[in-house]
């Protein structure tokens, strides 16, 4: 994290509740602004690469979704990784570096017809920042970033041979190299951790350089779940005695789900009695089946910081129960890279970078609920 870029967020105004509230309140209204005004620019090709303006309109969608995090939580500090890694991902889809000051400026404008002068103007002082810090936000973007995973040396060779056969699409091959590396589930979480993991840090990270299309990054996936999906029917065996009950999942508006599954499978093989419930759980779903189940544990990963505020609201609820209702809360995911302050402040009562982690943190709890 640049050490300039952070002592000067560290001087940005705090947001007021009533200013984030504001703004998420008229977010799609914004949004739409937004995107009026700047499918009318006469030099739109040159900005957006000749993409479909719907790739443009999603970046102001998730663009105003963050934003509203990052005003909600008053965590500034989830800019100096974010907006790199937005200019690399776009650019490497064609998009011009002057896209991005000409749509936060645009945003700008539209904070200022939009809200009341008060909400606005702390507003806008975080936009002006964003501008003004540019040039500064395009060499982050070139350097290399931590999205990336290096495996233990001796699980290198393994991890290889599985990668090619996720860019390959090569379905048997990629059974083959996970069927002789995991014989029995005593090494189902060394193979998670050393080959899965990195193997989908490295797909990311060729899609946001663009070396590879969205439909081989989502192949890449599917072919991974396949695999999990078979280890778990060849391997998993019923515990003698339960640990306790867990209930896994990814939040609201959270499509990636491999970390969470990695989670619902270690947790199960070390004794757990696990529910897993997927991608993009809504909230309130999730809160009604926890409270009417009696769970031990509730696990959420997050990969995108967009989807911050969601878990943080079922934190909060969870919190309103009676104490002996209220079930240990575990989160997870990308969206907390660089950020080790930030679980905490989200109230869950731990953070698990990995499976391995996790088995150890619910453990420890589970010493406690037993």
């Amino acid at each position: 994290m640049d050490t300039d870029l952070k002592e000067e967020i560290s001087r940005l105004p705090e947001v007021p509740p009533d200013a984030a509230m504001a703004y998420k309140q008229h977010l799609g209204e914004m949004v739409e602004k937004v995107n009026n005004r700047m499918r009318r620019r006469p030099e739109l090709d040159l900005l957006i690469g000749g993409n479909p303006v719907s790739m443009m309109f999603d970046n102001h969608r998730n663009h105003g979704l963050f934003m509203s995090n990052v005003f909600s939580l008053n965590e500034y500090a989830l800019l100096l990784n974010t907006i790199p890694w937005v200019y690399r991902a776009y650019t490497g889809r064609g998009f011009s570096f002057n896209y991005f000051p000409a749509h936060l400026q645009t945003w700008r404008d539209v904070l200022e017809e939009t809200l009341a002068p008060d909400s606005a103007a702390c507003l806008d002082a975080v936009y002006g920042w964003m501008i003004s810090r540019h040039e500064k936000f395009i060499q982050l973007s070139k350097q290399s970033h931590d999205r990336t995973m290096e495996p233990d040396a001796q699980w290198r060779p393994v991890y290889e041979q599985f990668l090619q056969g996720l860019l390959s699409a090569d379905r048997q091959a990629s059974m083959a190299v996970a069927k002789k590396a995991v014989p029995d589930l005593a090494r189902l979480n060394d193979f998670y951790i050393h080959v899965v993991q990195p193997a989908m840090y490295a797909v990311g990270a060729m899609w946001e350089r663009g070396e590879i299309s969205v439909a081989k990054e989502h192949l890449a996936s599917a072919l991974v779940n396949r695999v999990m999906a078979v280890q778990y029917i060849e391997l998993m065996e019923s515990p003698e005695q339960s640990k306790g009950k867990a209930v896994v999942t990814a939040t609201a508006n959270e499509f990636h789900e491999i970390g969470a599954a990695m989670v619902a499978n270690a947790l199960e093989a070390d004794g757990w009695e696990i529910t897993f419930l997927g991608a993009n759980t809504p909230s309130e779903e999730l809160l009604e089946y926890v409270s009417a189940s009696g769970f031990d544990l509730v696990c959420v990963s997050i990969t995108v910081p967009f989807n911050l505020e969601s878990i943080q609201n079922v934190i909060q609820a969870i919190r309103t129960w009676p104490e002996g209702r209220q079930p240990k809360i575990m989160i997870g995911g990308q969206a907390f890279g660089g950020y080790p302050e930030l679980p905490q402040k989200l109230g869950a009562d731990g953070f698990a970078e990995n499976p391995e982690q996790a088995v150890a943190l619910a453990d420890q709890w589970g010493k406690a609920i037993c």
